[in-house]
């Protein structure tokens, strides 16, 4: 898992990447500067259950992808089955682009999830 996440991070204006369970724990991570690993996947954890209770609430369906735009930075959390895939970029990255490089390591992840499940 670690290779896929590695291959994502290529990505220009992505910055570190990780893969967490639903419930936080930390499956594998790459990042190019220090992380706090635990903390990043515990809070992924307690936003990913406020936004499946609110999309519920507003009868969205279930939580797919989250984008979170800060002043220097994005978070991106993105539905990875039984995982969470939480993508760390610049601020001003062309999200197109990015958006391909995820949309493959998703699929790595999967294939990679149906061969160890």
């Amino acid at each position: 898992m670690r290779d896929i996440l590695t291959n994502l991070n290529k990505a220009q204006g992505v910055w570190g990447s990780m893969l967490v369970g639903r419930d936080g724990i930390v499956i594998a991570s790459d990042f190019s500067t220090d992380v706090q690993e635990q903390q990043m996947g515990a809070i992924s954890s307690q936003i990913l259950v406020a936004l499946d209770g609110a999309l519920k609430r507003i009868q969205m369906g279930g939580f797919k992808r989250f984008l979170i735009g800060g002043s220097e930075n994005k978070l991106a959390l993105i539905d990875a089955g039984q995982s969470i895939l939480i993508v760390l970029m610049r601020r001003d990255v062309n999200m197109g682009l990015v958006n391909v490089e995820i949309k493959n390591a998703l699929d790595l992840v999967a294939k990679g999830s149906r061969i160890s499940g």
